[in-house]
C-alpha cells in the first residue's frame, strides 16, 4: 500500500478508456459510450454494467460511416448517424459567448 506524505492531497484515479476506431487513450469523460440494446447501438446516457463501446465525442474523424465500420459492422452508417446528431444537438444547446 502507497502511502501519501502528510498534507499532501492524494491524486485522483481518472479512468481511461480507448475509442474503437482511432485507437486513442483518453480519459473516460471525452468519450461517447454505445451499448447495444435490442439488436442497435444507442448512446448510454446512464451508467450501466457490462459492455460498451467508446468513440471520440470531439473528433469528426471517428464518425464517419467507413472508419465506423470495424467495430460496428453493417450498422456502422447508424451509429455515424447517431453521433453526428448528437453533436448536432450538443452545438445548438451551447450558449453564445464573445
Amino acid at each position: 500500500m502507497c502511502a501519501t506524505p502528510a498534507g499532501q492531497p492524494r491524486e485522483h484515479h481518472v479512468p481511461e478508456r480507448t475509442c474503437v476506431v482511432c485507437r486513442a487513450r483518453r480519459p473516460q469523460s471525452e468519450f461517447v459510450r454505445l451499448t447495444r440494446v435490442e439488436g442497435h447501438w444507442q448512446e448510454q446516457t446512464v451508467n450501466r454494467t457490462g459492455r460498451g463501446a467508446y468513440v471520440c465525442s470531439d473528433s469528426p474523424n471517428c464518425w464517419q460511416d467507413k472508419r465506423l465500420r470495424r467495430a460496428f459492422g453493417p450498422q456502422a452508417p447508424d451509429v455515424a448517424a447517431l453521433l453526428v446528431r448528437r453533436f448536432q444537438t450538443t452545438q445548438t444547446n451551447q450558449p453564445m459567448t464573445d
